[in-house]
């Protein structure tokens, strides 16, 4: 188990030394578990290469480790009822999940014996961080599931474009058009974030790649910056709709939302706490986002 847990310690910190301080052993001794684990299961489990990452076999390794510690602290929790022995969680998730209807979700677990650790990421990249191991969960925008996991459809996060009236009066007087477009600055996430140019094409039928960007990576700063005319840009309908209502602010493009679909990743077999976690998080989904229907949802069931 000593190997195990220096192993997993390798795997968390990203470093043989950092990993070595957290457990209170040297470098060498750090080195020397996990050189032995791998001899004895006759399988590769790092790549050392900076910074130090799971192999495949590492992967599954690390998998198991963690259904170990699961499953003791489930056992502790029901021969001892009274202990306080708390389970660490890492969960990766979008920011605008985060910021729309993720938080309760995320405050119902972490007054329940966890210990939370939201990992925020764009919803195209969170799945990295699942097969890397360094999540238990994560919503995702990819549906086919990384080997030795499910991939669970929950619904579709939809995303309005909007504007200040002033802004929408001075930059698109006649609506959205490609050429104002064009000489309109956007306000985005961040680099990674593909939403607005996907946006774009839905709108135009042609990929637009060079306009003039802002960059606020936080949900609500992102609509901080919309609200202070300071560009154009997409926002989750739920943040959305009642500025639109109130008049702050206007819909640029009615007609073209733009609905994202998201599927909760988790392991194909889910010792406790982590197949509670799972089922809270795909029921409080399904109630909040957008549910497709006909062909769009026969499609995700077959998923």
């Amino acid at each position: 188990m000593l190997q195990l847990e220096t192993f997993a310690a390798v795997v968390e910190h990203r470093h043989f030394t950092r990993a070595a301080a957290a457990l209170n052993i040297s470098r060498g001794a750090a080195s020397r578990r996990v050189k032995v684990l791998e001899e004895s299961l006759g399988a590769l489990l790092l790549s050392r290469e900076p910074p130090i990452t799971p192999t495949k076999a590492g992967e599954d390794v690390l998998r198991y480790f963690m259904s170990v510690r699961l499953l003791e602290d489930a056992l502790l929790r029901r021969i001892m009822p009274g202990s306080l022995s708390t389970t660490a969680i890492a969960l990766a998730v979008n920011a605008d999940s985060l910021a729309t209807w993720f938080e309760p979700v995320a405050r119902q677990l972490a007054l329940n014996h966890v210990a939370l650790e939201i990992v925020v990421d764009d919803q195209d990249h969170t799945l990295k961080a699942l097969a890397r191991g360094d999540v238990k969960g994560c919503l995702s925008t990819q549906r086919k599931p990384v080997e030795g996991f499910l991939a669970e459809p929950v619904g579709q996060m939809r995303y309005q474009c909007l504007a200040t009236p002033r802004f929408s009066s001075e930059h698109f007087p006649d609506g959205m058009s490609l050429p104002s477009v064009l000489k309109a600055t956007a306000v985005l996430f961040d680099r990674k974030d593909m939403l607005h140019d996907t946006f774009l094409e839905s709108c135009f039928g042609v990929s637009v790649a060079k306009y003039l960007k802002h960059y606020f990576p936080s949900p609500a700063a992102l609509l901080n910056a919309i609200r202070s005319d300071l560009g154009y840009g997409l926002v989750p309908a739920m943040q959305a709709e009642p500025l639109i209502h109130s008049g702050e602010l206007v819909a640029l493009a009615p007609r073209h939302d733009l609905t994202i679909d998201l599927y909760w990743h988790h392991w194909e077999s889910e010792p406790e706490p982590l197949a509670r976690i799972s089922a809270l998080v795909v029921d409080a989904a399904r109630k909040s986002l957008v549910q497709p229907t006909g062909r769009e949802a026969t499609r995700d069931a077959s998923v």
